[in-house]
């Protein structure tokens, strides 16, 4: 590096407290580089390692790990921004590399692998190469199984509230007779209290005049205790009334779930799930062994990256045509053409999406067996607590019916007692009669009076348990307002979000193509398609192309008929999209752009413009003929600072 380098190179550490060392990574034994804000171009010939420097920025950052040096057993890239220090350090596992320690600069490993790590590999600009869909890459940062398992416990948590508030409204219709009947049974007591106490002073009054004999003295007290009797009588009775009323109850619920044997679905379920685990560990295990292989073979194939010489031919046919180059196999040793280890790296990439795919699968059936097994297991709790309390219900009756039994046989006795009592009275005159009459009637009155308190009790006490709960009307009413508004939230978060990605694709799109001057392009837009029910939608981002002819005529074209050039800026603006969308700046305020050889240097300027104004950080690598055209516009890291050999 001359002196003019040193000086800049020492400027940006100043200014911007940014360095990258990188030592062992790719073809770099050691590099030390410092960034600035804003765009920095990496300049360097093809084959120079300025792909690996860039992998090296985006693996420190978070996205995909960098290759170890072939000639090397551990390599380490660190970097240093606002005093802080980030590094991840490879080494040798056999013929695997292998993370030895990582600090990375984020955890947030898609959102850099997606809109951060916008090299060749990049899975946005290798699906819209391909034609694919690219729905599943654009909201892969939305959690939607969360999402949708917070739409359906808020539904729930509605639905309750909604039952709760139907059951009010019942109460309340119900409140006007509860206070009827209150204020009926409050004047039919008043009624027989009154006639009670006329009764009673006729019987004071009837004694006083009466001999005080102690056969008429035993008779007084006898029926006393047959009052008392008829009044624990009376409240057995409506004890044994309200527990069977409460075990038919429970009875009806416990009908209600006959031939529903949750313990038979658990066992199965619980088979399930131990298998499903099994399968998607298998699943994982494979993924992890095939994308190392994908990884290291991509890295060889990337006509940017530094093959080492040994790997390579030096047929000059070769260098003419770079798929017929052939390359020793770092796994056998054997010679082949790289356009073969192409269809062999493609065909194992297509073995590990689908291996994703049905590990996908296989977790959405596991968190659909998970809730269903929850579900199961509360309602094997309900059923075993109502089955214990029926049978407690059931044990109550009966010692309370054995009670009144053994009352009712007590009250029998009594009144043989007081008829033979009132027999044993020789001298009956008409006062006895009269006073015998008064006594009954004061019997009955008195069981009157409890029946009637009993009711009064019930009523009020259910009047009360209205009331109240009608007090709280307004705060559920208040939380189901919030939960229905936080439902809609949620349930419009996918679909805003997927709206913002097509708006902002389109507007950037558009004004992209004018700065670039595709003037044979009229536009390119993003459609966002949707099929089936709430339930069971399916959504997709479908790409239109619209050319125009000479002479004006638009015409509708598609995606592959596109240049590679073409379809390199729609794949470069829709991660861009998504990285404004999902507000990766926040997070990750760095761009890492690769592979751009086949835009012309104002076309880089001008992509640059668009991305210098959304991320704090961006470096992309050119040739040095678009780096000398661009001079003095862009901050410029040059390879000839690397160190290619150790």
């Amino acid at each position: 590096m001359d002196m003019k380098n040193d000086d800049a190179l020492e400027a940006r550490e100043t200014d911007s407290q940014l360095t990258l060392t990188v030592e062992n990574i790719g073809g770099i034994a050691a590099a030390d580089v410092a960034l600035t804000d804003g765009v920095t171009l990496l300049s360097g010939r093809n084959a120079s390692n300025k792909s690996s420097l860039l992998r090296s920025l985006a693996g420190v950052l978070g996205g995909p790990l960098p290759p170890l040096k072939s000639d090397a057993d551990e390599g380490r890239v660190s970097m240093t921004r606002d005093g802080a220090t980030y590094h991840v350090e490879l080494g040798r596992d056999g013929t695997d590399a292998v993370v030895r320690s990582a600090d990375r600069y984020t955890t947030a490993d898609d959102l850099c692998e997606l809109f951060v790590a916008l090299t060749e590999t990049n899975p946005i600009r290798r699906a819209v190469l391909a034609d694919d869909d690219l729905y599943e890459y654009l909201m892969r940062p939305v959690d939607t199984d969360e999402i949708e398992a917070e739409i359906r416990r808020l539904s729930d948590e509605k639905q309750s509230l909604d039952d709760r508030l139907a059951e009010l409204d019942s109460m309340a219709n119900r409140l006007p007779g509860l206070r009827t009947r209150q204020n009926t049974l409050r004047e039919q007591l008043d009624d027989v209290e009154a006639e009670l106490r006329e009764k009673r002073d006729a019987i004071e009054t009837l004694e006083a005049e009466a001999d005080d004999d102690s056969e008429t003295e035993a008779l007084r007290e006898k029926r006393s205790e047959r009052n008392e009797l008829r009044q624990r009588l009376s409240s057995q009775e409506a004890a044994i009334e309200e527990l069977q009323s409460e075990l038919a109850s429970v009875t009806d619920r416990l009908d209600d779930t006959d031939g529903d044997e949750p313990e038979a679905d658990l066992a199965d379920i619980e088979a399930e799930l131990e298998d499903l685990h099994q399968q998607k560990q298998r699943l994982t295990s494979t993924i992890n062994a095939l994308s190392p292989i994908v990884e290291m073979n991509s890295q060889i194939l990337d006509e940017s990256a530094d093959i080492p010489s040994a790997m390579t031919s030096d047929d000059i046919v070769a260098e003419l045509d770079p798929a017929s180059q052939s390359i020793t196999c770092w796994t056998c040793g054997s010679t082949v053409e790289r356009a073969e280890i192409a269809e062999q790296v493609e065909a194992v990439s297509g073995i590990v999406r689908e291996k994703r795919t049905e590990r996908e699968a296989i977790t959405d059936r596991i968190q659909t067996l998970s809730e269903r097994k929850r579900d199961l297991e509360q309602r094997q709790e309900s059923r075993e607590e109502l089955r214990a309390r029926r049978e407690d219900l059931a044990d109550e009756i009966e010692r309370r019916e054995e009670m009144l039994e053994t009352l009712d046989a007590d009250r029998r006795t009594l009144e043989t007692e007081i008829e033979d009592l009132q027999r044993a009275i020789d001298d009956t005159s008409e006062d006895d009669d009269r006073l015998a009459t008064y006594y009954d009637a004061v019997s009955d009155l008195e069981y009157e009076r409890g029946q009637l308190a009993n009711d009064l009790e019930s009523v009020e006490s259910e009047i009360a348990d209205v009331e109240a709960a009608l007090a709280e009307r307004d705060d559920i009413e208040a939380k189901r307002e919030a939960v229905a508004s936080e439902l809609r939230t949620q349930r419009d978060r996918i679909d805003e979000l997927e709206q913002d990605l097509v708006g902002t694709f389109n507007e950037t799109m558009q004004q992209v193509l004018e700065t670039l001057g595709y003037d044979s392009i009229e536009r390119i837009w993003l459609e966002r398609r949707s099929s089936g029910d709430r339930v069971t939608a399916e959504t997709a981002f479908e790409i239109h192309v619209v050319r125009a002819t000479e002479d004006g005529t638009a015409y509708d074209d598609t995606v592959d008929s596109l240049s590679k050039s073409e379809r390199e800026v729609i794949g470069l603006i829709v991660a861009l999209a998504g990285y404004l969308v999902h507000d990766v700046a926040e997070e990750v305020p760095f761009i890492v752009v690769d592979a751009v050889e086949m835009f012309d240097a104002e076309r880089i300027h001008g992509l640059m413009q668009y991305f210098g104004e959304s991320a704090d950080y961006v470096v992309t690598s050119v040739l040095p003929e678009e780096r000398a055209q661009l001079d003095g516009r862009y901050d410029t890291i040059s390879t000839q600072s690397f160190v290619a050999d150790s």
